[in-house]
């Protein structure tokens, strides 16, 4: 049934980047213990949190994977301007920064 859906709509599941994420309230999303789904002829993975087009969303929807992320960015990019950063100037320290 599905594989003829993706075909008819001219997709194709790609085993390595698809997963399946359990959205709900906490004690909702608790209850649930399925570990994969079969689509198809290919199991697909549930995760708690997915990425997608650069946001991170978590199953109960706090952004709290988001944050963690954009501050995990974050620092990694000051980190790499401590070099560059003793080189210049303190007003373009600060404008870079």
């Amino acid at each position: 049934m599905y594989a003829e859906w993706l075909s008819a709509s001219r997709l194709s599941l790609n085993p390595t980047k698809t997963v399946v994420m359990r959205l709900g309230a906490k004690q909702y999303v608790m209850m649930v213990t399925v570990n994969s789904v079969q689509i198809t002829s290919t199991v697909v993975p549930v995760v708690d949190s997915v990425r997608d087009l650069g946001v991170v969303l978590d199953s109960h929807l706090t952004m709290s994977a988001q944050i963690s992320s954009v501050c995990r960015s974050a620092l990694y990019q000051l980190r790499q301007l401590k070099p560059v950063v003793r080189s210049l100037t303190t007003v373009t320290a600060k404008i870079v920064i």
